[in-house]
């Protein structure tokens, strides 16, 4: 039993500091103009459907049942199209920390969701530790001052992406169990695809005049292969050995992450409000992780 949950701790972290180094590496490829966060959300979603299609042979085929494919419709929308897109988005006009520490709400409006929706236990323990944990978002996007502390319209962007996602774990809880997690991920990302290929059709016909730094073209790749496909991998490997707020609690690593590779590629600052924000958001999620396992 610690053999298993010991993987389950590795792959979590692991993909955690796979999703921490998205944000850096997002603003380093969109730095020059080159590319900008919708085309480089599309490489994303385009990049994934297509290597977890080609894993999928790998594992047993499933077919999916007709009332599914409705609500598949509806993960991919929010979990990718809507969720991704407006996170990226946001980094174009955010610091690659104040995205990640955006991201740590997450849990956050899951619960509120959960707490109304699916009549999840309400305490004074979990009002109060969601208080903190919005204050500090508050905190975080009223202390944008622009340039590299952060930027109100990109922290909004990636705030909304978080409400999105939150709405995924919570409305599509029956179809994310009935299916293996590949199985999941190869469709999701290809109806993600299909919905933002022709929006984006006018972007990739200008691609081939653009001129992309090897830096610029390592970054995307990385979008691509380890922010997206090794991420979500280890991530499945986690959550089938870890409770969900212990899943959940491994998000603190993530604006850390964001913040170092950040201020070593002159990408960050720090400033008092993500410390601040950073120590209000953690605390409120805490309680809520602590008293919901």
């Amino acid at each position: 039993m610690r053999q298993v949950q010991l993987k389950g701790h590795i792959c979590t972290l692991g993909a955690v500091i796979l999703f921490g180094l998205m944000s850096p590496m997002c603003k380093l490829a969109m730095q020059n103009g080159a590319i900008d966060g919708l085309l480089l959300a599309f490489f994303r979603v385009s990049g994934a459907a297509l290597l977890f299609w080609l894993i999928s042979p790998l594992f047993e085929r499933e077919k999916i049942a007709r009332n599914d494919w409705l609500p598949m419709l509806g993960m991919s929308l929010c979990g990718m199209v809507i969720n991704q897109f407006l996170y990226v988005l946001g980094i174009q006009y955010t610091s690659p920390t104040n995205a990640c520490v955006v991201g740590t709400s997450t849990p956050v409006m899951t619960f509120i969701l959960a707490s109304i929706f699916l009549h999840h236990r309400v305490t004074l323990l979990r009002v109060g530790g969601f208080l903190l944990a919005s204050i500090g978002a508050l905190v975080l996007i009223l202390g944008s001052g622009g340039g590299l502390s952060g930027n109100p319209l990109g922290d909004t962007l990636c705030l909304v992406s978080q409400f999105t996602a939150a709405c995924y774990f919570v409305f599509f809880g029956g179809v994310l169990r009935r299916y293996h997690p590949v199985t999941l991920m190869k469709w999701l990302f290809l109806f993600a695809t299909v919905l933002t290929l022709l929006p984006m059709s006018g972007r990739l016909a200008a691609l081939p005049g653009a001129s992309f730094s090897l830096s610029e073209l390592m970054a995307i790749a990385y979008v691509v292969v380890g922010g997206s496909f090794f991420s979500y991998l280890l991530l499945i490997v986690g959550q089938r050995h870890l409770e969900p707020p212990t899943v959940a609690a491994y998000n603190y690593v993530q604006p850390v992450i964001a913040a170092v590779v950040g201020i070593v590629l002159g990408l960050d600052i720090i400033t008092w409000q993500k410390c601040l924000s950073l120590l209000l958001i953690a605390s409120g999620v805490l309680l809520i992780s602590k008293k919901m396992s």
